[in-house]
């Protein structure tokens, strides 16, 4: 008589894996239970891609930052931009230069002999770098870093000075100084509340010339005024309403002359105004009482140099 071997369990051992058999069964229901992936949690946050890393260099958001009044008194440092600014600061100024950069694509060879004679080093940025450290719309791909510096006038020795009160359009200011070196100007005072000299496009505004005319900055004009008439200068601020012209002056008044230039908008401010010992009109056809504040300063200046 065959015997049949049992187990604790009460159906006999056959050795076929389609049989019930308990222990087949759990070892599959481990399988089973290894392969099915779990759940998430109805309440787990949603998975968030780690933030791209910058690739941009350090220094490049120190160059960026200069675009401000606040990042280029936190660095020292002050944005030339353009061949013409370039060209200008590495040939008078090129102690001030910190460096020199340009798009990778610049291909102006002749600016580029000119910066390696004044033992400049010139560095690459990508365009899109350029473009974010650029202060214009279209840049011309150049642009050099530069110290902040100036020299002070000297009002012992000077003829002619720029008061400049609360111009405020960079253009504007910047055009001033190029007047003041073009027709000799021996100073400026710029006023609070005028902008920045070293701000991009007043720099790209005076072509870069500004750092050769001796300028003071956020001066009070109506304390500066008892100064420049203790080093013996004449006080003229402009109005349509004057009388006398540039031309009409005393030969004393216009040996030491500090012309007073106010706002584009409100001119200069009556409080500073009224201080002047004399007033000036520039004369004008067709009716016309007023011209842009720089135009304005070029004629004057011109009509002062020839008073010499």
């Amino acid at each position: 008589m065959t015997k049949v071997l049992r187990t604790t369990y009460s159906k006999p051992y056959v050795d076929d894996p389609e049989d019930d058999n308990p222990w087949m069964n759990r070892v599959r229901k481990a399988e089973k239970t290894e392969k099915k992936k779990p759940e998430p949690r109805k309440d787990a946050p949603a998975w968030v891609p780690p933030a791209r890393e910058d690739k941009d260099p350090p220094w490049l958001k120190t160059i960026s930052s200069l675009a401000t009044e606040k990042g280029r008194e936190k660095e020292g440092l002050f944005l030339a931009e353009g061949a013409r600014v370039v060209i200008e600061i590495a040939e008078y100024h090129k102690d001030l230069v910190q460096g020199i950069y340009v798009d990778e694509t610049f291909d102006n060879e002749d600016l580029r002999k000119k910066i390696k004679e004044a033992n400049l080093r010139i560095n690459s940025l990508t365009p899109a770098q350029m473009k974010q450290v650029s202060a214009v719309v279209s840049g011309q791909g150049i642009f050099a870093v530069c110290r902040l510096a100036n020299e002070k006038p000297n009002y012992d020795t000077a003829h002619i000075i720029t008061l400049v009160d609360s111009v405020q359009d960079p253009g504007n200011l910047g055009s001033i100084f190029r007047n003041a070196v073009g027709f000799g100007v021996d100073g400026i005072v710029l006023g609070r509340g005028t902008v920045d000299p070293f701000n991009p496009k007043v720099v790209r505004g005076s072509s870069g010339c500004f750092l050769r005319m001796p300028f003071e900055t956020g001066i009070d004009l109506k304390e500066r005024f008892l100064l420049l008439r203790q080093k013996g200068f004449c006080i003229v601020a402009t109005s349509p309403y004057a009388k006398k012209s540039i031309t009409d002056l005393t030969s004393r008044q216009s040996k030491k002359i500090a012309l007073l230039i106010g706002n584009e908008g409100s001119g200069t401010n009556k409080q500073v105004s009224e201080l002047a010992d004399e007033w000036v009109k520039i004369p004008m056809e067709n009716a016309l009482d007023s011209l842009n504040v720089a135009v304005a300063h070029g004629v004057l200046s011109y009509q002062i140099a020839q008073t010499k």
